[in-house]
């Protein structure tokens, strides 16, 4: 496979936003000639550029293993072909990094969670990398189509799912411009899936945060913008997870309870709780 534009190595760790101590790593996976491995998953790139939103699948087999390292190789040679797909639809070189720094984020998060160069999150940057996914502010936006069934949403309607990237709070006037630039964005570049409810599957909008929080802290005014649909999941690691970045619930105690959000997360736990995922939808 030939990319339509080529770009130096340290060019796509820019967009990629690669912090230092992830650069070398990330050099030695993207030079010289792509293995077999990795070129299969670069035809996988290809083939779902611009495509509705599927499981990613296991692309390895018994002769031919396709590990992390690989999909983390391809998705990082593939940049040339993906800008050259967002330039295809006028997509901004500031948005395009924007988005496409969430590689490099994760790669951050990764190391931080296990001690290693990796990312055990390498099935979500395929959204990324397929050209489904956006950061536009604060806030990113998968377009898709749901898979359940949504109060208001038709079958086959296409609606934006909210996702709150790391990094800084959720300032109300934040959230408020980045929900604006939504609207536009996606009638703009994609005038063929027309967009009008965005939705929200976090922990962020499990009921019982709503209760425990000021009402005037910025978790609780943003969620306090979604219709809640649904009943809310368990789902007992997620606040742990996204507050403190470890997976595990064992030595709870270790951890800080510096901030409020902190220690409501923790205390429900020491409670005998458990964290749950709500759904919400609103009209952009």
């Amino acid at each position: 496979m030939t990319s339509r534009t080529t770009l130096s190595p340290n060019l796509v760790l820019a967009y990629l936003d690669i912090a230092e101590e992830d650069r070398s790593d990330c050099l030695i996976l993207i030079e010289g000639p792509p293995t077999p491995p990795v070129s299969r998953v670069l035809t996988y790139l290809s083939a779902s550029l611009g495509s509705a939103d599927e499981p990613v699948p296991e692309l390895g087999t018994a002769e031919l293993a396709v590990t992390e390292l690989d999909w983390l190789s391809a998705m990082m040679r593939f940049v040339p072909d993906l800008l050259a797909w967002h330039q295809g639809r006028a997509i901004s070189d500031a948005i395009s990094r924007a988005t496409l720094a969430d590689f490099g984020r994760n790669l951050v998060i990764n190391r931080r969670v296990h001690n290693r160069f990796g990312m055990d999150t390498w099935k979500w940057l395929n959204h990324v990398f397929s050209g489904r996914i956006y950061q536009l502010g604060r806030l990113q936006y998968l377009i898709h189509q749901p898979a359940n069934p949504i109060p208001g949403v038709s079958s086959g309607e296409w609606i934006l799912g909210i996702h709150i990237p790391e990094g800084g709070g959720l300032a109300a006037e934040n959230v408020r411009e980045s929900l604006a630039w939504a609207g536009s964005f996606f009638a703009k570049h994609f005038p063929a899936q027309p967009v009008k409810i965005a939705n929200c599957e976090s922990w962020l909008l499990d009921p019982y945060l709503r209760d425990h929080l000021d009402p005037s802290s910025n978790i609780a005014r943003f969620a306090a913008r979604f219709t809640p649909y649904g009943q809310p999941r368990d789902e007992p690691t997620d606040a742990v997870y996204f507050t403190f970045r470890t997976r595990t619930l064992e030595e709870l105690h270790t951890l800080p309870r510096t901030t409020t959000l902190e220690k409501v997360v923790l205390e429900r736990i020491d409670a005998g709780g458990t964290w749950q995922l709500g759904f919400g939808t609103l009209e952009l």
